[in-house]
């Protein structure tokens, strides 16, 4: 057993570090809810105390970075962004003391996106991860062709340098290239010329490569296409990782599609499920792309049936308390590091949870005081994302003999 205290540190814009009884408590949720959508900007609700005469140093717009220590040496950063609120509140005052309360919300990078006006000129016919990439190019400022000829540098703010002109994340840019999978899985149709804001545009593209456009706890964006979670190897959580309190499953009618329809340039493809439509009667699903070709709107209408004709129960948050002296300081370690898309498995559920769960990370929730950092991860199944069929999408009259590939086990399917 080892003891474990998070220690989490606040730094605003880069040289204002809060830490110790200054932190009340700290809030971080990052992500999306399901597989079936994008995230959303991730935010950070930051309680901090002071006594009343001495105010903190902090300002709208400045960076924020939130670090816990890790389990073994070292610090992670688990939360980069910008101050998006400012509360000042008493608590204590004259007689009683002098407490005053700072609560600070916090944006990721991700909300940079909606102030961003890009397309323009609009794209060429080009793959997912392609398209985003340019998307995201011409959403930050990066060459001093991007500034308007007749600005001097005396009428910036006193203190602003290039790297933090316009609040752009100049990390955040450099690293485009590398955190952006390219070319992507899917070929899609031109975008003609029309200006909209970047996060509604890498959204359409993301959702149409099935891919995930998502932050990370140092402030980057990444871009992991279709293909990217299938051969990650899995962190295995043991009994003693996850808290039973808060497990909960739930089967849902309204998730079941079992006639779907996928739009694409030039018209829908549609595939169903008879043997759902049976069980369940006819629910039908769409899906809008910006698809070029037809063959990949089929394939994406088999996959959306194969994922979604059949219900299935899996937990859909799983919490690990990484104070608990249980968890080792390895698995708080990778926890620390915490992303949309790591892989996960266990083999230590109740059997009202199916005992086993094989998936992926879509969001994540921190919790922070100065001793105590609760993880709770929202999680889908690797079946959501991945073609992994059941019972009732076999033929009857197949054979065991005749089913392939031939490594498969009775507990596969």
């Amino acid at each position: 057993m080892t003891t474990y205290d998070p220690y989490p540190t606040v730094t605003f814009a880069g040289t204002t570090t809060y830490a110790d009884q200054t932190i009340s408590s700290i809030s971080i949720r990052m992500g999306r809810d399901d597989v079936t959508t994008q995230p959303q900007p991730g935010y950070a609700s930051i309680s901090l105390w002071t006594d009343a005469s001495e105010p903190l140093n902090v300002a709208l717009s400045q960076s924020v970075s939130i670090s816990i220590d890790k389990g073994t040496t070292g610090t992670q950063e688990i939360f980069a962004g910008i101050i998006s609120d400012i509360d000042i509140s008493l608590s204590a005052y004259g007689s009683e003391g002098s407490i005053a309360v700072y609560s600070i919300t916090a944006v990721g990078p991700l909300s940079q996106l909606n102030r961003h006006l890009v397309g323009a000129t609009g794209y060429a016919k080009e793959f997912d991860g392609t398209r985003i990439l340019n998307i995201l190019t011409e959403a930050f400022l990066q060459s001093w062709s991007d500034v308007s000829p007749t600005l001097t540098w005396a009428q910036l703010p006193a203190g602003t340098t290039w790297a933090s002109y316009d609040a752009t994340n100049i990390a955040l840019v450099n690293n485009l290239t590398a955190n952006v999978d390219v070319p992507g899985q899917y070929e899609l149709q031109a975008y003609a010329a029309a200006e909209d804001d970047a996060y509604t545009l890498t959204t359409q593209a993301a959702n149409s490569g099935r891919g995930v456009l998502w932050e990370g706890g140092d402030g980057d964006l990444h871009y992991d296409d279709y293909q990217s979670r299938a051969s990650a190897s899995p962190l295995t959580l043991t009994a003693d990782d996850i808290l039973a309190r808060g497990l909960r499953t739930a089967a849902q009618w309204g998730e079941i599609v079992n006639d779907a329809n996928v739009t694409y340039r030039a018209g829908t493809a549609n595939r169903r499920d008879e043997q759902s439509v049976i069980l369940y009667g006819q629910l039908s699903g769409s899906r809008t792309t910006q698809l070029h070709n037809l063959s990949d709107a089929e394939n994406q209408a088999a996959d959306f049936i194969r994922s979604r004709a059949y219900p299935r129960m899996y937990p859909e948050q799983i919490t690990i308390p990484l104070h608990s002296p249980t968890v080792s300081d390895a698995t708080r370690d990778a926890l620390a590091a915490v992303y949309n898309g790591l892989r996960i498995n266990t083999t230590a559920l109740p059997a009202v949870f199916g005992t086993t769960f094989d998936g992926f990370v879509e969001g994540h929730t921190w919790n922070l005081t100065r001793y105590t950092a609760e993880l709770a991860l929202t999680c889908s199944a690797y079946s959501e994302t991945y073609s992994s069929i059941i019972w009732y999408q076999l033929s009857p009259t197949l054979t065991w003999a005749g089913y392939t590939p031939s490594t498969t086990e009775w507990q596969d399917l």
